[in-house]
C-alpha cells in the first residue's frame, strides 16, 4: 500500500532549471541555494570556500553560465541542486584535480561535469530527493546526447548515488582513508538508469516538466564583468524554511 509521504513526493517533484545568466530571475531561490552550499561544503565539510557577505558560497564557475538544476519542495524552496558545465571548457576536475586522474585531461562534449551536489539532509525524503535529482540529470544528459557525467564528490556522497541506484564508478581518489577523503566519479547516462531512478524516487516522468527557462528577452549571453556584478549586487530574500 503506499504512504502518504510517497504520494506527496510526486508533488515535491518540481524543478527549476535555468541557465546561470538567468538565475537572477530565481533570486530567493538562487539565494537559498548558496546559502545551502554555503552549509554543506563550508560549514559540514569544512571546504575552504569563498563566502559572500550574505552568507553565499559563490566560486568562478558560477560565472560560466553553467545549467542549474534545482529541485524545489511544495512551497518552491531548494531542496536539492547541482550545476552543469560541458568538459570542452574549464571545469574542476580539471583545474583543481587533475591528480586524481593521472593528469588525464577529461574533455569531450559527450563528458559533462557536474558539481555543487546539494541535496537537504533536513528532509526525511533525502534519498528520494537525490534520485529525483539525478533523475532530471540523466533526462537532460539523454536530452543533450551526453553519454557521461564526471564529477569530484565526497566519499558519503558515493554511497547516496548507490542509495538512488545510480552507483559511481571511481576513477580517482584523494585523502583516502580519512574524513576528507574525495572521489573522482563517472556516471554513464542511458534510458535504464533513467528508469530506475524515476522508481526511486517515486515519479513518473511523463508528468514532470523538464523545460529549462529562459529569458525571452535575452538575446546574447551575459559578460563575465556584467555578471560578477549582478552577482554581487543580487539582494538577500531567502526565507525561512
Amino acid at each position: 500500500m503506499t504512504s502518504v509521504s510517497e504520494m506527496l513526493m510526486e508533488h515535491y517533484c518540481m524543478y527549476t532549471l535555468v541557465y546561470g545568466d538567468d538565475l537572477f530571475d530565481f533570486q530567493t531561490l538562487a539565494n537559498e541555494m548558496f546559502q545551502d552550499r554555503r552549509k554543506q561544503f563550508q560549514e559540514d565539510l569544512g571546504w575552504d570556500l569563498n563566502v559572500d557577505e550574505m552568507g553565499r558560497e559563490i566560486d568562478e564557475y558560477d560565472l560560466m553560465n553553467p545549467l542549474y538544476v534545482i529541485l524545489k519542495d511544495d512551497k518552491g524552496h531548494h531542496l536539492a541542486s547541482g550545476r552543469l558545465l560541458p568538459t570542452t571548457g574549464p571545469t574542476m576536475i580539471a583545474d583543481h584535480f587533475s591528480d586524481m586522474t593521472d593528469e588525464v585531461q577529461i574533455e569531450s562534449p559527450l563528458i559533462w561535469e557536474v558539481t555543487r551536489v546539494f541535496v537537504a539532509r533536513r528532509d526525511k525524503n533525502s534519498i528520494r530527493n537525490a534520485a529525483a535529482l539525478m533523475w532530471a540529470g540523466c533526462q537532460i544528459g539523454l536530452r543533450a546526447g551526453v553519454q557521461f557525467y564526471v564529477s569530484v564528490t565526497p566519499k558519503y556522497m558515493t554511497r547516496v548515488f548507490a542509495a538512488c541506484g545510480w552507483p559511481a564508478e571511481i576513477i580517482g581518489r584523494r585523502d583516502e582513508g580519512t574524513d576528507q577523503e574525495i572521489c573522482a566519479c563517472l556516471w554513464e547516462i542511458n534510458e535504464d538508469t533513467c528508469a530506475t531512478l524515476a522508481r526511486k524516487a517515486n515519479i513518473t516522468p511523463g508528468e514532470i516538466d523538464l523545460t529549462i527557462y529562459r529569458r525571452k528577452s535575452q538575446k546574447t549571453p551575459t559578460s563575465v564583468p556584467a555578471l560578477v556584478k549582478r552577482v554581487a549586487e543580487m539582494p538577500l530574500e531567502v526565507k525561512a524554511h
